[in-house]
């Protein structure tokens, strides 16, 4: 009586890590960290400006930003966090700072390159891309394709 028990006890945990096991999710998340020099700005020339590229990579969605100007804890081993999460048609990605003290430096510094891939995407499907690291690109919608490329050029998030 007791392992049958157990084993109804364990059927509904195994079934919820399956289900886990098949959701949307960045996987491989790799940056380059800080650029040796800091500032305020995200620079001012166009071999400056920040890219988002979305791309169709073996059946997955690799997602690459550049140049992303991020808070210099990432320095002083903060960590750079990317999660994302799928509701719907709307792909949430989401790119940011973390120090366990919950401090942050009074400085930015370039990243010069993010890059994931984001697995468990249907082909033929349309997606909203919605990004946001540090502030938000202009949500994105495509449909997933053998060959889709999108690159993205960032507004400067800091006029003068």
């Amino acid at each position: 009586m007791n392992k049958i028990l157990l084993v109804l006890l364990v059927l509904p945990i195994m079934a919820g890590c399956t289900k886990y096991d098949n959701m949307l999710r960045s996987k491989d998340f790799t940056h380059t960290g800080c650029a040796s020099g800091t500032g305020t700005r995200a620079g001012s020339g166009d071999s400056d400006k920040s890219l988002l590229i979305l791309k169709y990579e073996d059946g997955d969605l690799r997602v690459t930003r550049t140049n992303a100007m991020l808070n210099c804890i990432i320095k002083a081993g903060g960590e750079v966090i990317c999660e994302t999460s799928v509701d719907g048609n709307v792909i949430h990605y989401k790119v940011y700072e973390y120090q366990k003290d919950g401090l942050s430096a009074n400085c930015m510094c370039r990243v010069a390159e993010m890059t994931s891939v984001v697995k468990g995407l249907e082909v033929g499907k349309e997606y909203t891309f919605d990004y946001f690291c540090s502030h938000g690109y202009e949500p994105i919608t495509f449909v997933f394709k053998e060959g889709f490329v999108r690159i993205e050029r960032e507004e400067d998030p800091w006029p003068e």
